[in-house]
């Protein structure tokens, strides 16, 4: 039995005048700040996300469902998001707190994944290491690399207000591992259940 015992599920519901992707952003900007906050000196979390309408085939996509997992009914109750997406309620519905059902389909990671940098950055930074030009580094990486489609939500930095992709990648694993998770619910290890 997986280490995440209870959840809460959020449903994007549809509006034909607002974007989805754009309630996406907001969602997950309140999301990863409510969770930012119930982080202590860095250490890692005890609520991981997932994605259950997840796609990342030929139909790359996060779908309109989310769940907050939670070892105990009393962390969920704690990270209120309830609370954090209030102005957001014509356009989430939200679940109470369930128990994991006893069976799932499988275990999955849910990670932040970083597409690798092009070509001319790879040059840029190699030239500035290296103390050679920016031209002779550039025919050391001379292909931009094709990095491999998965899912994404438009976010903005509170400090430096830049904009960014928050791409998030899935993978299945066959058995359940908890070491916590990030200020987004996701972690390179942590695994939630999928049903």
């Amino acid at each position: 039995m997986s280490s995440v015992k209870f959840y809460q599920e959020l449903t994007l519901l549809p509006d034909a005048e607002i974007n989805e992707n754009h309630i996406w952003s907001k969602l997950y900007q309140q999301l990863h700040l409510a969770l930012a906050t119930q982080m202590e000196d860095g250490s890692k979390g005890h609520i991981g996300v997932s994605f259950p309408q997840y796609e990342d085939g030929r139909k790359v996509q996060l779908g309109s469902k989310l769940r907050i997992f939670a070892e105990t009914e009393a962390q969920l109750e704690a990270l209120a998001i309830k609370k954090w997406l209030q102005r957001y309620e014509d356009y989430i519905h939200m679940t109470s707190i369930r128990p994991v059902p006893k069976r799932v389909h499988g275990y999955a990671i849910y990670r932040r994944y970083h597409p690798e940098a092009s070509s001319m950055q790879k040059a840029r930074r190699y030239a500035k290491r290296h103390n050679v030009s920016y031209d002779e580094a550039l025919k050391l990486f001379p292909q931009e690399c094709r990095d491999k489609k998965v899912p994404f939500v438009q976010m903005h930095s509170e400090t430096n207000q830049q904009k960014y992709r928050l791409c998030i990648e899935r993978i299945v694993q066959d058995s359940d591992q908890d070491v916590g998770f990030g200020s987004y619910g996701l972690d390179n290890q942590s695994t939630v259940p999928e049903f």
